[in-house]
């Protein structure tokens, strides 16, 4: 295979400069992304609690970490998001630029120029584990182009541990290049053997800490990815040198960028196709970018003046037998500043975790519906911003605005209306009530014994010494109590509980 060393090359170094320089000014300068009260409630939790595996103080608790990034917020702890952000679109850019220099030379000039404009931009959303991830699975394929296998399977672990969606793509690529290779077969043994080793470890870990909601993906959707692939596989046909891009166009992920190659590589003939092309990539890339961008700009809740009332309101009336709901923001910051007060919410962050359990809100959105969700999720208060919605908290904004929720207001001030949900229904069922809730531990005090509903969601992890635990139906906790008294549950992995998870051992019922 050919080998390309690295050396300070305008066109190698000069936009992976360029782009470092545009994500500086835009995450030191720009308005904050999308996702970036997730990445600074999570940072704050590791830097305070370590990697702590539960948290529930989103939804009605969920695995933290293990399932989504184990590296990134070590990262970010130690140097910082803005400054992680900076040093991945750089050394992305640099990893792309060789890799596609590796394969194309010359004319891959334009789509290096371009990646690195897309990737900078990228850092508007604020998607920073899933740019860690895709940066280390770039240094992973030109590992594997330099023949450097035990370091290609260390990046692709890092990819992993960076990003569950960049191991899954990096996965995907490499099948489309093996395919348009497959009479080169003996070069892929060895990293073939590397990823299965990967994925079944990820396989493992999954079966140990499984997720409970899926991610919506909508039709519309659905067909733009597929008339892009289709489009990408239509002008790939018969050209030679584009051989390998025709089986990878399953991923979208830098669509301009792998566009404008196949564009070079077929001299922009036709031109009329080829601008469709093109056109179709960059709204896919800058689209939602722009959104983001829009969504940023002057948006108050970002501060944390903004929340500081309410989380004085609710320190002082909430009590911990019950969450609340912050009518989400398109930035999402009721899940940065109120959970970071320790106040448990009903949702938080992470869109797949809506499905099934918060899917009501998506939809039109009557009074019956929505006492009997909130109800259902042990909410005593609700908080609605003047802040601008998220596309989820829509519906449930203008409901409760209208005056017809059936919420009384119980305190307001200019920019926030908080309303008290009748007859809420607690974490746990009477006459036992809720002493304290952390991060990973519930205090109970249980004056009767018997069987009492949880409404955590359950895990194998979670144990007590005066009862057992076991899963409802709907995903909830169920606590039968030998003893009156104080009940501590406490969530701990142990080995024994972990491989009942792995191959699937249900726990015995109660007794």
């Amino acid at each position: 295979m050919r080998t390309l060393w690295l050396s300070p090359r305008a066109d190698l170094f000069g936009p992976a400069a360029a782009a470092g320089l545009l994500a500086a000014v835009l995450v030191w300068l720009g308005p904050p992304g999308t996702d970036l009260a997730a990445h600074a409630y999570q940072r704050t939790l590791f830097i305070e609690h370590g990697f702590t595996l539960w948290n529930n103080f989103w939804y009605a608790g969920r695995y933290s970490f293990v399932n989504y990034s184990v590296l990134y917020y070590p990262l970010a702890a130690a140097i910082g998001i803005k400054l992680l952000a900076v040093l991945t679109v750089a050394v992305a850019v640099i990893a792309f630029a060789a890799v596609v220099r590796h394969e194309w030379e010359s004319q891959s000039r334009w789509t290096i120029r371009t990646f690195a404009l897309v990737w900078a931009l990228l850092v508007v959303s604020a998607a920073y584990p899933f740019m860690l991830g895709m940066t280390l699975a770039l240094l992973a394929l030109w590992s594997l182009q330099q023949d450097s296998r035990w370091v290609f399977a260390g990046f692709t672990l890092l990819t992993l541990a960076a990003s569950p969606l960049a191991f899954l793509l990096l996965v995907v690529l490499l099948a489309g290049v093996a395919i348009a290779r497959r009479g080169e077969h003996r070069h892929f043994v060895a990293p073939a053997a590397a990823i299965a080793a990967i994925a079944a470890f990820e396989f493992l870990l999954r079966r140990m800490f499984p997720g409970r909601g899926t991610f919506p993906f909508s039709f519309e959707e659905f067909l733009a990815a597929s008339a892009f692939c289709l489009i990408g596989v239509g002008l790939t046909w018969r050209v030679a040198a584009a051989r390998t891009l025709r089986w990878t166009y399953i991923v979208y992920f830098v669509a301009a960028p792998i566009a404008i190659l196949t564009l070079s590589l077929r001299r922009w003939q036709p031109r009329f196709l080829c601008a469709v092309a093109l056109a179709l990539a960059l709204s896919w890339n800058l689209t939602p970018l722009a959104a983001s961008f829009i969504h940023g700009v002057n948006d108050p809740a970002a501060h944390a003046a903004y929340w500081s009332p309410t989380i004085g309101f609710l320190k002082q009336n909430l009590r911990p037998s019950y969450r609340v709901e912050a009518v989400d923001t398109a930035g999402h910051w009721p899940a940065d500043f109120l959970a970071r007060a320790r106040i448990p919410l009903a949702r938080g962050w992470f869109r797949q975790e809506d499905f099934p359990q918060n899917q009501v809100l998506y939809g039109e959105l009557g009074p019956k519906a929505y006492v009997a969700w909130l109800r259902r999720v042990s909410v005593r208060y609700v908080v609605l911003t003047s802040a601008r919605p998220d596309y989820s908290a829509r519906a449930e904004a203008r409901l409760l605005r209208s005056g017809r929720s059936g919420l009384a207001v119980v305190y307001r001030t200019p920019t926030t209306t908080i309303f008290a949900v009748p007859s809420p229904r607690p974490l746990v069922s009477a006459p036992a009530r809720v002493l304290a809730l952390g991060y990973s531990s519930i205090k109970l005090h249980v004056p009767v014994p018997g069987t009492y509903r949880l409404s955590v969601t359950y895990a194998p992890y979670w144990h007590t010494r005066k009862g057992c635990l076991t899963e409802t139906p709907d995903g909830m906790t169920q606590l039968t109590v030998r003893r009156t008294g104080t009940v501590s549950i406490r969530f701990a992995v142990t080995a024994t509980r972990a491989l009942e998870a792995m191959v699937g051992t249900q726990p015995e019922p109660c007794r």
